[in-house]
């Protein structure tokens, strides 16, 4: 009884802990095979993060076409802490055209998301909020436009990450 008991207090002390970030290798079974024409390129990699008492996980997988003159990164953040979530909610609702650049609030799916496209590097940043404090960034580059990366980015299994997100 005495051991059940203090396994018992060290799950309490620990659990909330962990409570605030998936393991990042959650994420693995919804990596798509495939983005457009790019496939898989390598193996996926992340991390579970733990700074001061705030968790978060993240998981990374590279696409690139065939001939490899188009790459996409995909990335899956999750946890209240992550810097990436907290770098959305300030931009929310920001749009902004320069020579250079092009940021403004997207609809990915039915999801509030930002596009960030920068018209010199010919690249583009997609990232899309989900509940739970989740952010999935897709990167594109080179990018002709805005509608190839929002064409990615509705190809992107939003519903069943932000459902693993619960």
């Amino acid at each position: 009884m005495r051991r059940l008991s203090v396994v018992l207090a060290l799950c309490f002390l620990f659990l909330p802990a962990l409570a605030g970030a998936l393991d990042y290798k959650t994420w693995f079974p919804l990596l798509p095979q495939r983005l457009g024409s790019m496939e898989r390129s390598g193996e996926p990699d992340g991390m579970n993060m733990d700074m001061g008492g705030q968790q978060w996980s993240s998981v990374h997988q590279a696409y690139a076409s065939r001939d490899g003159k188009t790459s996409a990164e995909l990335t899956i953040i999750a946890g209240k802490a992550a810097p990436q979530a907290q770098a959305f909610q300030a931009m929310a609702n920001m749009n902004m055209e320069t020579e250079d650049q092009v940021m403004k609030t997207v609809d990915v799916a039915g999801h509030k998301g930002m596009l960030n496209l920068e018209k010199r590097n010919k690249n583009g940043t997609l990232m899309i909020p989900l509940k739970n404090d989740t952010v999935v960034v897709l990167h594109l580059e080179p990018v002709s436009g805005e509608k190839e990366i929002m064409h990615l980015g509705q190809q992107l299994p939003l519903a069943e990450i932000a459902a693993k997100a619960k």
